[in-house]
C-alpha cells in the first residue's frame, strides 16, 4: 500500500512528492510571487517531519541526525522547484490553447 513515511525517507521519494507539490501549486497559482512563497510548506512540512519521525523512532538516532534538519528538506524543495516551474509552464500552454 502506500507508505508516505517509507517515500519521504528516500531522495528519489523526496524529489517525487516535492515535484507533486511543486506542480499543483505551479498549475493553481497565477502569481509567481505568491507561489514561491507558497512552496514555503514543502522545507517547513519536511521539519516537521523530521521532528516526528526523531520522535518516534528514537532507537534509530545517532550523532549526525541533526543533520536531517539542515539536508532533509534540501530535496523535497528541489523537487517542489522543478514541479512549480513544469506547473508554470503548464499553465501558460494551457492558456495559449484556449
Amino acid at each position: 500500500m502506500f507508505d508516505l513515511e517509507r517515500i519521504l525517507l528516500t531522495i528519489e521519494g523526496s524529489l517525487l512528492i516535492g515535484a507533486i507539490i511543486g506542480l499543483i501549486v505551479g498549475i493553481l497559482i497565477s502569481r509567481q510571487k505568491a507561489g514561491c512563497i507558497a512552496l514555503l510548506i514543502v522545507p517547513i512540512g519536511m521539519i516537521f517531519f523530521i521532528a516526528w519521525w526523531q520522535g518516534h523512532q528514537p532507537e534509530n538516532l545517532r550523532s549526525t541526525s541533526g543533520l536531517e534538519y539542515a539536508f532533509g528538506p534540501l530535496w523535497p524543495s528541489a523537487g517542489a522547484v522543478c514541479g512549480f516551474l513544469l506547473g508554470r509552464w503548464f499553465r501558460s500552454f494551457l492558456a495559449e490553447r484556449l
